[in-house]
């Protein structure tokens, strides 16, 4: 099994830049976290493919964040695009819907890139962000 389940390789080191600046303001982070209702395919299918793919279709939280009052929501992805604000927006409604947990749910959003315009957007709807340098652009002198 892969150390992050379900983040794309090009993502890991994003992550993990993160998680060697910030990773010390958590208690523990939760990875690939279903969400949401499942899409049954029907009765048609035998029990176990049924349940499989009801499984495999709920939504996934790339990481949980967990602190001792209060849990973040977080995507992880290179370059940030109109998905990661449309999940931010929508894991933290999931998350509360189907674990029931009453800490407070805050959305972020870490990666490389992010635009002008889903910078505008992750304002407009109270989504932290951090945005890390690439790579090469660690080991460049100042």
């Amino acid at each position: 099994m892969r150390k992050y389940p379900h983040l794309l390789s090009t993502d890991v080191p994003v992550w993990e830049r993160f998680i060697a600046l910030h990773g010390d303001e958590y208690i523990r982070f939760d990875y690939d976290v279903r969400v949401g209702e499942p899409r049954d395919p029907g009765i048609s299918f035998e029990p176990n493919i049924r349940q499989m793919a009801m499984d495999i279709s709920r939504r996934r939280i790339d990481a949980v964040g967990v602190q001792p009052n209060k849990l973040t929501i977080i995507e992880i992805t290179r370059r940030a695009g109109l998905t990661a604000v449309g999940q931010l927006i929508t894991y933290p409604i999931l998350y509360a819907q189907t674990y029931g947990d009453t800490r407070p749910l805050t959305p972020l959003l870490v990666c490389e890139e992010a635009d002008s315009n889903i910078r505008a957007a992750l304002a407009a709807h109270n989504i932290g962000f951090v945005l890390l340098p690439p790579p090469e652009a660690d080991s460049q002198p100042s």
